[in-house]
């Protein structure tokens, strides 16, 4: 997979590389364990990810030796190579705690799967913001690499395939028992949570500029949800593939 940073900076998790979107000759290429918390990174943007489960999905599940010492001096030289593409600072430190990734936009471009590389597939969750976003790629496959991948990070794909209820949790003014069906979009089937009396044709638009829907999916649309200390509002996009090999993407939408 490709993902592209803030419209500047397109990172290739199959080659391990960095790239200038707007000067292509202009290249880093990414160690494995600053390729592996890249991709991390990209796929729990704007969530904060303990120290712990870096650790354990860089170093541990490799057979690899985990340091807080490995893991600091990864994370400097991430930033370091992040900075020299983008002006802002994309990985904030909570002491004691862990690290999170603060990209305003990342949008996902399919890459050939002839190039993977199972090292770097950690399947986990990619967030976006209001802007309009590329359409989704289709026909993702990641099967040839998931005979690689530790159990550990399986679990972890499980876990995020189930994203619609999760949320109900993270956000406790979002009961999944208020799904409301409104409808199709092309091959996507739409839910609403909290409806607030949108039209579906309103819901169909700001999802058009978003996802293709030339593949099978259910999009779930939350209205008005408020995380905890935090006192604005905005609506949330979850558009989850029934391809039960690719992750659910998330658009927040603010009031």
């Amino acid at each position: 997979m490709i993902f592209v940073i803030n419209k500047t900076v397109k990172y290739n998790e199959y080659e391990g590389t960095l790239e200038n979107i707007d000067d292509p000759g202009n290249t880093i290429i990414l160690v494995k364990p600053a390729c592996r918390l890249l991709s991390i990174f990209v796929r729990n943007n704007d969530m904060l990810i303990k120290r712990k489960q870096l650790l354990d999905e860089v170093w541990e599940d490799y057979g690899l030796k985990a340091t807080d010492s490995n893991l600091n001096n990864y994370i400097s030289g991430l930033r370091k190579s992040l900075a020299k593409f983008d002006d802002d600072e994309l990985i904030i430190t909570y002491p004691r705690q862990g690290f999170k990734f603060v990209a305003k936009k990342i949008t996902r471009q399919e890459a050939n799967t002839a190039m993977l590389d199972p090292d770097c597939i950690i399947e986990v969750e990619n967030k976006e913001n209001l802007t309009t976003d590329a359409p989704a790629a289709a026909n993702r496959h990641y099967y040839a690499g998931l005979r690689n991948i530790p159990l550990k990070k399986i679990a972890i794909i499980s876990v995020i395939l189930l994203i619609p209820f999760f949320l109900s949790m993270a956000y406790k003014q979002i009961p999944v028992s208020n799904i409301t069906n409104l409808g199709q979009y092309k091959n996507c089937d739409i839910y609403s949570i909290k409806y607030n009396g949108m039209q579906p044709k309103e819901i169909e638009d700001m999802i058009a500029k978003r996802y293709s829907c030339e593949d099978k999916a259910n999009i779930y649309y939350y209205f008005n949800i408020k995380e905890k200390g935090l006192s604005s509002y905005a609506s949330l996009i979850t558009y989850c593939p029934l391809d039960v090999s690719v992750a659910c993407e998330l658009s927040y939408i603010k009031s």
